[in-house]
């Protein structure tokens, strides 16, 4: 399995309710999403766990296109900074 760790903070324009409810609607039951549960996770606004069976499927799914507007044209210009990394589960 693959995880995609996306963490962004958000504009202080920008709403969190709002970012999360953009984010459930287009990846659905294949996302986690957090918010900072203490201090040491306070600089980031919402953090997303993106879950596929392996590389290719997670490629497949980055690359469809509500997610790929989600991720390159919705988010960006409501957030400061955006880290995101890939990890295989085992």
């Amino acid at each position: 399995m693959i995880q995609r760790f996306v963490l962004f903070r958000l504009h202080a324009d920008a709403s969190r309710a709002e970012a999360i409810a953009q984010c459930r609607a287009v990846l659905g039951d294949a996302v986690t999403i957090g918010t900072p549960a203490d201090d040491s996770a306070k600089k980031w606004d919402v953090s997303l766990v993106i879950r596929a069976d392996d590389l290719a499927a997670m490629t497949a799914l980055l690359a469809r296109p509500e997610v790929a507007a989600l991720l390159d044209e919705w988010l960006p210009p409501r957030t400061a900074v955006i880290k995101a990394w890939s990890f295989e589960v085992t």
